[in-house]
């Protein structure tokens, strides 16, 4: 094939010209493509492009690939073109060797048409990929493949979903707080601190606001663009800068000399962090001048201002010397003025890599694990109430709440006063437990009085939690010893076939065991620390990736086990359950000390979509603690405990959190469940060991005052309930209800009860009560009938959404009944759960705790957590909608539990 631009002869087939590298295009015999700017989403579409080299619409770039083209015998296909670069074009592609994973290719782009300088075009990138090619740090993209077709050269390396901080400059328009700003420099000087230590030093040479970017996944600040980085030769090394001045107004003084060295990069991050403090542009004024930062922003600390004044020298003798001494301060102004602790991936001084087992990066799991009190997390939710669709409550939880029944305890005062008692009886018998550092992570400084703080933090605990209670329950019926009769042994089980719940002699603490459920199905139950994978039926297929994750955290490789969760996050961007083990390795990987909850909840069975609902909640409040800095640097890392499909065995994993807890101090209690049978069964097994647990959603009025460990985030039954038989009164016109309920269901029955003597005192008349039995669906046809043989003009569902399905099926669509209205709870709130009813679903209402819509119907503005979960979950807008974009109230309550447990500690 003849090349129609140099006339050179080239292979058939071939997709460049050997000679000129030109596309060989029979069809166009064009050589560029005419390309519109990609607008940013908060990605990386930006980060390795200059910014002062911003493409226009219409305007010809040099690449000669386009989108669909692909590269490497089709491993690789191209999705859009990033920017172009000193030397490069940039591109997003996808890796279809592994499930499609986004990558991103550097292509070498040399329009000179002079040998010598081709040459030292090809050189300067080889350069490059053999730099990044050994540079090892988890804030550095890594370099995953490079190759040559043709005369062209490519690169292959890690797609950091993020925004880069220049397009949140833009985008906020303001200066960055003082904290965040601090937080992003303790990152990149940590990555400067390692590319110092490399034998020779590696110099960045364009550390600025468009090469950092904060990942979607983890939070923390990357280093991007190493275009011109490159070793640190020798003194008197001839040295030929090209294109390596770096960007105008973050660049040194010497580096135009040719003279960088390391603290050329610690200028460039000054200059960086000067920007973000002020917005002063500092390429729209003179270079080297710098104003002091408080005179252009008042509200920073004067310890920031005598950093940046010395870091910005145009001495470099002046500066700081080395990227450890600089985050020394930054780390320290951060501690001290801010609470927080500094970026940290040490043992002793040793800065190391990507961390693996050998390196110390991440601590084994069978290091002695670290115990400490906390604060509160970021609560940002209002206080729950029974609104939704219907009449929402006020905001303000105790005007909400019914009156105490007579004889009961005053409703603020009188639980507290109880608690107390509670308290001091077990006070006297409670030793807390022994501070205990692993090997390598630094205490607290000024932190003497550690065992008496433990056990402050935990009277706070119980304390504020009681008065969190006594102000959500309103009437708080005393603290009845009824644990045996409640089934809080770990011995109820609601299933119409009984099941074993006694814990296998061979489980202690994390773990796994098999059962065979009542029907006859098995299920993987126990509590996981990151070694154990429960959610296995995914739709999107990433399970392997998971168990192959799962056997790497087991095998103490933690770096083998990032990448394949990342991979599965890559693929199912709103599975909370790798989301969770992700985020728990980062932990490790930061060497800070942390605190534990565990989150009970159900990822076999048939409510497997609450489990995972349950899970997101949690991992949001995971990732703003941790984001926030946690407290003095204390991170919060979860374990998951799953139940599987039957009640019982929530009680039999309870056990389990018992013995994990006397194995491991950090954990300091449990969020969950979300079924008032569940909860039931768990109360009593976490009471007598001291653990609190604090529910979402579990509303049964048997729960109200079980024990003072339990809590909830939510009303109990009898508050929805009479919102529910005031809709079927006043806006559904009922008078005739046909009630189906589970007797052997704390939930069900209790909401049923709550329901009736509310609608027969409001007028309404019951005229049939439908006993099923939860989980067996085969019996709800033959209900039906018999119950529509009465005439009713509502049927209340106490129950669940996995039940009723089979109810709204069978629902008749003509004649009489072809409108009538089906009316529930809460549990009936799964809008992912009516997919095969869809038609019948227009027919359903049903009270709810929380709305992800209740903000805007009550004129308030919507609290940071809806932003967050769309972040975490969309997968950088590639999906929308509920699980993705928009959380159901399991979501929200799992949440607002979790950060009423950081709240309490």
């Amino acid at each position: 094939m003849k090349c129609p631009y140099c006339g050179a002869e080239n292979r058939p087939g071939g997709r460049f010209c050997n000679q000129c590298g030109k596309r060989l295009s029979a069809d166009t015999g064009v050589t560029s493509d005419t390309w519109q700017a990609p607008v940013s989403q908060g990605g990386q579409d930006a980060q390795d492009a200059h910014p002062t080299q911003t493409q226009t619409q219409g305007q010809k770039v040099s690449t000669s690939l386009r989108p669909g083209d692909r590269l490497q015998n089709d491993r690789y296909v191209i999705k859009r073109i990033l920017g172009e670069g000193g030397m490069g074009a940039v591109l997003l592609a996808e890796d279809t060797r592994l499930n499609n994973k986004l990558v991103v290719i550097k292509e070498l782009i040399s329009d000179s048409s002079d040998p010598a300088q081709l040459q030292e075009d090809v050189r300067n990138f080889k350069r490059e990929v053999a730099t990044l090619a050994s540079v090892d740090h988890f804030l550095v993209p890594a370099v995953t493949d490079h190759f040559q077709e043709g005369s062209h050269y490519f690169m292959v390396q890690e797609y950091v979903a993020g925004e880069n901080l220049e397009e949140r400059l833009n985008r906020l328009g303001k200066p960055l707080p003082e904290g965040e700003v601090l937080t992003y420099a303790s990152d990149i000087l940590l990555v400067l601190e390692y590319l110092a230590s490399r034998r020779p030093p590696i110099v960045h040479r364009d550390v600025k606001p468009a090469n950092i970017v904060i990942s979607d996944n983890d939070g923390r600040a990357h280093l991007v663009d190493f275009g011109i980085a490159r070793p640190d030769l020798a003194a008197g090394a001839a040295r030929k800068q090209t294109s390596a001045l770096g960007t105008p107004g973050y660049a040194p003084p010497e580096q135009y000399q040719g003279k960088a060295d390391p603290r050329s990069d610690l200028y460039a991050l000054a200059a960086t962090m000067h920007h973000l403090l002020t917005n002063r542009d500092p390429r729209e004024h003179p270079p080297f001048v710098y104003p002091p930062v408080r005179s252009l922003n008042p509200r920073l600390s004067p310890e920031i201002e005598r950093l940046l004044t010395r870091a910005l020298q145009n001495d470099i003798t002046k500066r700081y010397q080395s990227a450890s001494e600089m985050k020394q301060e930054v780390d320290q102004i951060l501690e001290e003025r801010f609470g927080l602790m500094g970026a940290t991936l040490t043992t002793g001084a040793h800065p190391i890599s990507r961390p693996r087992p050998q390196s110390g990066g991440f601590p084994s799991r069978s290091s002695t694990p670290t115990s400490a009190p906390f604060s509160k997390g970021r609560g940002t939710s209002p206080a729950v109430s029974t609104g939704g669709p219907f009449t929402p409550l006020p905001p303000t939880m105790p005007s909400a709440m019914p009156s105490s029944s007579p004889g009961a305890p005053d409703p603020v005062t009188g639980p507290v006063q109880q608690g107390q008692q509670q308290f001091q009886a077990w006070q006297g018998s409670y030793s807390p437990p022994q501070p205990r550092l692993r090997p390598g992570i630094r205490g607290i400084p000024g932190k003497r009085n550690y065992n008496g703080q433990v056990l402050a933090s935990f009277l706070v605990l119980l304390l504020v939690l009681i008065l969190i209670a006594a102000i959500a329950l309103g009437a708080f019926s005393g603290l009845r010893q009824r644990l045996q009769e409640s089934g809080t042994t770990g011995t109820h089980s609601s299933s119409a076939t009984a099941v074993s719940t006694a814990l296998p002699a061979n489980i202690n603490g994390i773990g796994a065991f098999t059962i065979k459920n009542s029907q006859g199905q098995p299920e993987l139950l126990g509590l996981s620390d990151g070694s154990i994978i429960f959610d296995t039926t995914r739709a999107s297929g990433d399970a392997d990736l998971k168990q192959q994750a799962a056997k790497s955290f087991k095998a103490d490789d933690y770096a083998a086990a990032q990448s394949y969760l990342a991979q599965a996050i890559a693929i199912d961007s709103n599975d909370a359950e790798a989301l969770i083990y992700q985020e728990n390795l980062r932990v490790l990987a930061s060497g800070s000390p942390y605190l534990t909850l565990v989150i009970g909840t159900m990822l076999t069975g048939s409510d497997t979509d609450v489990g995972r609902e349950i899970l997101q909640g949690a991992y949001v409040a995971q990732r703003e603690f941790n984001d926030a800095g946690g407290l003095n640097g204390f991170k919060l890392r979860l374990l998951i405990a799953n139940s599987g499909s039957e009640d019982g065995y929530a009680g039999t994993v309870a056990q389990q959190i018992v013995q994990a807890a006397r194995q491991d101090s950090t954990i300091v209690g449990v969020m969950g469940w979300p079924f008032s049978a569940q909860t039931i069964n768990a109360v009593g097994v976490l009471a007598r060991a001291h653990i609190p647990i604090v529910s979402g959603t579990a509303s049964s009025d048997q729960l109200s005052g079980l024990s003072p460990y339990f809590f909830r985030v939510a009303p109990s039954n009898q508050v929805q309930a009479s919102a529910g038989a005031r809709y079927a009164l006043e806006t559904l016109h009922a008078r005739r209800v046909a009630a189906f309920y589970d007797q052997g269901n704390s939930y069900s029955s209790s909401l049923y009860r709550d329901f009736r003597q509310a609608f027969t005192q409001g007028g309404g008349q019951i005229v049939v009560e439908e006993h099923y039995q939860r989980s067996q669906n085969n019996q709800l046809p033959a209900l039906l009938s018999d119950a529509l043989s009465k005439n009713p003009d509502l049927i209340y569902f106490a129950g669940y959404a996995s039940d009723i399905t089979p109810l709204l099926k069978y629902l008749p669509t003509t004649g009489t009944f072809a409108k009538l209205p089906v009316l529930g709870g809460d549990a009936l709130y799964q809008p992912q759960g009516y997919s095969a009813v869809r038609q019948a679903f227009t027919r359903l209402h049903f009270t709810s705790f929380a709305y992800p819509d209740e903000w805007s119907y009550l004129g308030r503005s919507l609290p940071a957590f809806f932003s967050d979960y769309s972040r975490f979950y969309s997968g950088n807008g590639q999906h929308s909608g509920y699980g993705y974009t928009r959380a159901d109230f399991n979501t929200i309550l799992a949440y607002d539990a979790t950060e009423t447990l950081l709240e309490g500690c």
